[in-house]
């Protein structure tokens, strides 16, 4: 397998840094706040109380810190920008990228997280973490360009739908396409909000644009993917190939266009916003939802608001056992994915590492940078094993400081979730994390942990004009301007000037990694 960077700069990092870690071991003095770049999630950095936290972890750790938020739907652009102009900080959250850090190590933006900085600056964090944990995190040469992120609900994409909307129209939850698609015909086809137009509710509403990287690509391609230009699936000749490829592509892609031209899905689906598809909830008029489980809870818990008598109710959707591929599955996500960096322009990351450990150090302070002020922001049990929040305590503090999310109730209280001390929408994503943590498998993509890179291939310089043709064939199949036949010319057309060429670099490292 090609490495993420020659062996050479990768010696050069580590024997750089030597002297820095020597001057700290002998306790220098921080003289700039550590500089952590974050994504936005749920508004959390706009709480009203961040900076009483953020103060009191600073007088208790001893440590400076800021946070540079950046917002998840322009993260790419802004956080290119601040790499490529050098901007100093010292750790980054990969979250909002999948948690991938190989193009960023291989174009220089990162240095490695050595065993010296663990052993000095991380004993705590390095300790709780599991050896296994580290494998998205390190190249085939042993390098560790990330700290773990830990999670203990792994199935976040698997679809939902309005089961009193099943009750209304006389069906059973479905367990297939052909039962689902009756579903979406009866929503079609009655006026299940009751509002005199049976023609303003929708089957399906596809949050993210899952249409095609939702349930569907699970149910034909047997892998969770986007159809995008990095989406891969491992053919049964061993080799790695972009999606389009796969032999059930155009059905995946004839089946979502067949759904939108029948009226299952919004109309305005292509440019569709998560805003407007909440408006859609809160007006009682979406049946299915994909993206994230509880994506339906955001915009009819207004709906349950408004009317504390309605039967909206949600549940997960059991896998599908008629899969084309046999692969009875939905999306997910791996326990364990690269979450923090550090970045090359570090000068003092000593200070941002060792604030990481002091949030590890003792329960104390990861609830403290996790949840906020005990008795304000949380309320232990007696036992101490689980915690409630206060009513508006999470418009007040939630998850800003957190820096390495590490989700372990065998070592920290979790939240006690019931129907009397919690909101509609809190309580019945529980029950649906719960239902699907008692029999629904959700898979993450075949190679999330295998770190491609193009650097040095023959696919380092190819342009995207391979997928943008894909992509224009994806949304002229969704209006019915395109047949298998066009699209098999397009993808004809993709694969000679792009996709065979990726493909081999892909194959290649894909089967280095696992060690075939």
């Amino acid at each position: 397998m090609r490495r993420l960077v020659s062996l050479v700069l990768a010696l050069a990092l580590v024997l750089s840094v030597m002297p820095i870690l020597a001057a700290q071991a002998e306790g220098e003095v921080q003289t700039e706040p550590a500089r952590f770049v974050i994504r936005s999630n749920s508004n959390k950095e706009n709480k009203l109380e961040n900076q009483k936290i953020h103060d009191m972890i600073e007088e208790l750790s001893g440590i400076k810190f800021e946070v540079i938020v950046v917002p998840e739907n322009n993260w790419n652009e802004r956080v290119n920008v601040m790499l490529a102009g050098g901007e100093e900080f010292d750790c980054i959250n990969l979250t909002a990228n999948g948690g991938v850090w190989a193009e960023y190590a291989a174009n220089g933006f990162l240095q490695p997280i050595t065993e010296e900085m663990l052993d000095t600056y991380l004993p705590h964090v390095k300790a709780m973490i599991p050896e296994e944990a580290w494998v998205p995190c390190k190249d085939a040469s042993g390098n560790i360009w990330a700290l773990p992120r830990h999670e203990t609900f792994t199935a976040g994409r698997v679809p939902s739908i309005r089961t009193d909307w099943l009750e209304q129209l006389g069906m059973e939850m479905p367990t297939s396409l052909e039962a689902l698609e009756a579903y979406f015909e009866g929503v079609k086809n009655n006026d299940m909000n009751g509002n005199g137009d049976p023609s303003d509710e929708y089957g399906y509403i596809p949050y993210f644009k899952s249409l095609f990287n939702g349930p569907l690509h699970v149910y034909y391609l047997g892998t969770q993917g986007g159809c995008d230009s990095v989406d891969r699936f491992l053919d049964e000749d061993g080799a790695v190939k972009p999606w389009y490829m796969h032999k059930n592509a155009w059905a995946l892609v004839s089946k979502g266009a067949e759904w939108y031209q029948k009226g299952y899905i919004n109309q305005d689906y292509i440019t569709m916003t998560n805003e407007t598809a909440n408006d859609m909830g809160a007006a009682d008029r979406i049946g299915m939802c994909s993206g994230w489980y509880n994506m339906g809870l955001q915009g009819t818990e207004r709906l349950v608001a408004a009317n504390p008598d309605s039967k909206c109710a949600w549940a997960a959707i059991p896998n599908f056992t008629d899969a084309p591929g046999g692969i009875a599955a939905w999306g997910g996500n791996p326990i364990y994915m690269a979450e923090v960096s550090l970045s090359s322009t570090s000068k003092n990351y000593q200070w941002a590492l060792k604030l990481i450990d002091w949030i590890f150090a003792d329960p104390a302070n990861y609830m403290l940078a996790t949840y906020g002020i005990e008795g304000d922001h949380y309320v232990l049990t007696e036992d101490g094993k689980y915690f409630t929040q206060p009513e508006g305590a999470t418009d007040r503090y939630m998850l800003e400081y957190q820096l390495l999310e590490w989700y372990d109730y065998s070592k920290y209280p979790q939240p006690l979730i019931t129907k009397e001390n919690s909101t509609w929408r809190a309580y019945t994503a529980y029950e649906m994390r719960n239902q699907i943590d008692a029999g629904i498998t959700a898979i993450p993509p075949f190679d999330y942990y295998v770190p491609y890179d193009l650097t040095g291939t023959d696919a380092e310089f190819l342009t995207d004009d391979a997928q943008t043709l894909i992509d224009e064939a994806v949304e002229k199949a969704l209006v019915g301007e395109l047949d298998e036949a066009g699209w098999n010319a397009a993808v004809q057309t993709a694969w000679e000037t792009d996709g065979k060429i990726r493909s081999a670099v892909w194959t290649e490292q894909y089967h280095a990694f696992v060690g075939e």
